[in-house]
């Protein structure tokens, strides 16, 4: 019990974080409990002190969490609820998926120049002639090193199933944090360049840097966060019908399908009456249009985000199916509104 002799007393650690605490703990929710028993439960097991570990599993009942059978898939109305709340289950799984990720994948996000090179990797072409093109702009802008590396990476980044993308760039984005000015003014560059190299951006590749220029605006620029701005619906009712648009063409391109995506979230606006709300053609949809609305979706106050979030969860389910260009933008959207989303854990 000395091995945390050497920390302030857990009052005088809260009040360093929030001068203004009033000293009481709120009951915790069974939930919460099961997540701070679990998590301690694994670091023990990574720790020197595993063998103790083994003979105190029953007390933190850690083996009782880790061997549940998985939920079924995340039902809609449960999304909004969701956000920013991190189950035993959502543990075990990110655990899993890191578990399951090629370990050259792994050690390539822990230093920039493979971190880097793991984002384009992500972004190179699938046809030969297009991606030598980009491998040759990628050493141009950077070093033939970080191009022999995206060249490495691409191999491996092929045999990852598209539910891990998404984890492969949050790894990534820590790593990058380290970059210095004059690296990150490089590989944000060759980021774009490398979306828009083939004359077109896709779902993922929109949401891949719009995820991580979000993360990295604040160190890399002047940007600093906004506050609420906007307390109404109606002045973003056309942002909210791009983005359950966007997200109802993400699953389907047969128009009816689309339609019946649209139909089925747009009532989760609750949006007022007289509020103009209808599907946007794919032109109305495109990555910049789509980032125009994030931004200023971004400075919604939360009750117009929660049922946005949920609005959208109707839409990508409205078939039965939550498919990976689905749950990315989804996802992406959350990221960007900063309510960040769980994973959707299959059945």
């Amino acid at each position: 019990m000395n091995l945390m002799a050497t920390h302030p007393p857990i009052e005088d650690r809260i009040r360093a974080i929030d001068p203004l605490w009033d000293g009481k703990f709120p009951p915790l929710q069974l939930q919460q409990v099961e997540t701070v028993l679990h998590d301690a439960y694994a670091s023990m097991r990574l720790s020197p002190l595993s063998d103790i570990s083994q003979n105190l599993g029953g007390a933190f009942t850690g083996a009782a969490i880790l061997d549940r059978a998985a939920p079924p898939i995340m039902r809609p109305q449960n999304v909004a609820a969701s956000v920013g709340t991190v189950t035993p289950l959502h543990m075990e799984y990110a655990e899993n998926l890191r578990n399951e990720l090629p370990e050259n994948l792994k050690l390539a996000a822990r230093d920039t120049t493979g971190a880097s090179a793991l984002i384009y990797a992500l972004l190179l072409a699938n046809e030969e002639t297009l991606r030598a093109r980009q491998l040759a702009e990628i050493a141009r802008r950077n070093s033939i090193g970080i191009s022999q590396k995206t060249a490495e990476l691409f191999t491996e980044v092929l045999t990852v199933a598209k539910r891990a993308r998404l984890p492969l760039v949050n790894l990534a984005i820590g790593t990058l944090r380290n970059l210095s000015t004059e690296e990150f003014g490089k590989f944000s560059d060759t980021l774009a360049w490398l979306v828009g190299s083939d004359g077109r951006v896709e779902m993922f590749e929109f949401v891949l840097q719009k995820i991580v220029r979000r993360h990295l605006a604040t160190k890399f620029t002047s940007t600093r966060p906004t506050g609420t701005q906007y307390y109404s619906f109606k002045p973003l009712a056309s942002d909210c019908a791009v983005i359950l648009s966007a997200l109802a063409r993400a699953g389907s391109e047969d128009s009816s399908e689309i339609e019946k995506a649209f139909a089925s979230g747009a009532p989760f606006l609750r949006a007022p009456a007289d509020a103009e709300l209808g599907l946007m053609t794919a032109e109305n949809c495109r990555p910049e249009t789509l980032d125009a609305a994030l931004n200023r979706l971004a400075l919604a106050a939360p009750i117009i985000k929660k049922n946005l979030l949920e609005a959208g969860a109707r839409v990508v389910a409205a078939d039965g199916v939550i498919r990976e260009s689905e749950a990315e933008l989804l996802r992406a959207v959350a990221d960007t509104l900063d309510c960040p989303l769980p994973p959707m854990l299959a059945a």
